[in-house]
C-alpha cells in the first residue's frame, strides 16, 4: 500500500530538509514525498532540488501562492497517489519506523492512525517537562476526541477512503482546521495507535495558535458547537459529556483573557461557561471580572 507523505511549509527551508530526510530513513518503503511550498520567500525550492539530487530520493515539490496550511494540504491530497495518507508538518520529524509501525493498523474500518511522541523546542532540546500529553484511545473516538483534541497532526496517517468520505480541510479557518477535520473522520471511523513515541514534535513559541490563543479557542468552540448541533444523537448520548468540554473550554479561554487584562471579553466567556454547567470555580472567577471593572 503506497503512502502519500503531505508536507506543507512556509519559510522553513533548513527545517525541512530534517523532515525529509525523516521520511528517507523509513523503513516502510512504499513512499512517496510530496512537498507543498505555501509562497515561501527563502532558498526552500532550490534547498528541495538540492536535497533530492544529492540524496537520489523522489520528491514531488509543487509551490503555490500563500494561502495557509489547510489549503497546502489540500493541494497535497489532491495530487496524493497513494491509498494511505500522511501528514508532516515541515518543522517536525519521524522516527524511521513510524510507519511501518503504523502501516499494518490502517483496516477497511480504520481510517485513522496516529502513534505518541515526544517533544522538542525549536533548537532540538527535548522538553521532558512540557505540560501537554497525548491520550491515547483506539475504536469510536469521538467523544475522546470532543473532550480533548488528543491528536497532532504530524502523527496521523489516514486512509484515502477517509479523506474521499469527509472532504478536505476547511479553508475559512486560518486555525484549528486539523482539529474540525479529524472530528469530521472520528464520527464516521474508527481509530487506532501505535503506543511507542515516533514522532519528534517541535514546539514553536511563534505558531499561529500560539500568537492569537483568543482566534485558536472561539473557532474551536465554534466547531464544537456546531458538531453537537449536527448530531442531535451524539448530543443525547452525551449531554453530560459535552457540557463538561464546553464548560472547561470556556472557563479556561475566560481565564486567561482576564489573566491578560481583557475583561470584558472574559467576562462574557466565564457567564458562558457558568450558563453551561455552573460551578463555584467560574462563579468565583466570574465575581472577580466583575469586583475589577467595578474598582476600575
Amino acid at each position: 500500500m503506497t503512502v502519500s507523505v503531505i508536507i506543507p511549509t512556509y519559510n522553513c527551508a533548513a527545517r525541512l530538509l530534517r523532515a525529509l530526510r525523516s521520511v528517507a530513513a523509513q523503513t516502510y518503503r512504499d513512499i512517496e514525498i510530496i512537498v507543498i511550498d505555501d509562497g515561501s520567500t527563502d532558498d526552500t525550492a532550490d534547498r528541495v532540488a538540492e536535497w533530492s539530487t544529492q540524496n537520489g530520493a523522489k520528491v514531488r515539490y509543487v509551490r503555490q501562492a500563500n494561502a495557509g496550511p489547510a489549503a497546502a494540504r489540500n493541494h497535497g491530497m489532491r495530487l496524493a497517489s497513494g491509498e494511505a495518507i500522511a501528514f508532516l508538518d515541515a518543522d517536525d520529524e519521524w522516527c524511521a519506523d513510524k510507519l511501518e509501525k503504523q502501516m499494518p493498523l490502517l483496516k477497511e474500518n480504520v481510517g485513522i492512525v496516529y502513534c505518541a511522541n515526544s517533544f522538542v523546542d525549536s533548537d532540538g532540546t527535548p522538553l521532558t517537562d512540557y505540560v501537554r500529553r497525548i491520550a491515547l484511545h483506539r475504536g469510536d473516538i469521538l467523544l475522546p476526541l470532543f473532550c480533548d483534541y488528543f491528536l497532532l497532526t504530524s502523527a496521523v496517517v489516514i486512509s484515502k477512503a477517509a479523506y474521499e468520505s469527509v472532504g478536505e480541510f476547511n479553508e475559512q479557518l486560518d486555525v484549528g482546521e486539523d482539529y474540525e477535520f479529524f472530528l469530521r473522520i472520528a464520527q464516521k471511523f474508527h481509530a487506532d495507535y501505535s503506543p511507542e513515541e515516533l514522532l519528534i514534535r517541535c514546539v514553536r513559541p511563534d505558531s499561529l495558535s500560539r500568537l492569537d490563543y483568543a482566534k485558536d479557542a472561539r473557532i474551536d468552540i465554534i466547531t464544537l458547537g456546531k458538531l453537537v448541533r449536527e448530531n442531535p444523537d451524539f448530543a443525547r448520548a452525551h449531554r453530560v459529556e459535552i457540557a463538561k468540554r464546553m464548560a472547561s473550554y470556556r472557563y479556561d479561554f475566560g481565564y486567561r483573557l482576564l489573566a491578560d487584562n481583557r475583561r470584558d471579553e472574559a467576562i462574557g466567556e466565564l457567564w458562558a461557561s457558568w450558563r453551561t454547567r455552573p460551578t463555584l470555580a467560574a462563579s468565583k472567577t466570574l465575581m472577580r471580572a466583575l469586583i475589577s471593572g467595578r474598582r476600575s
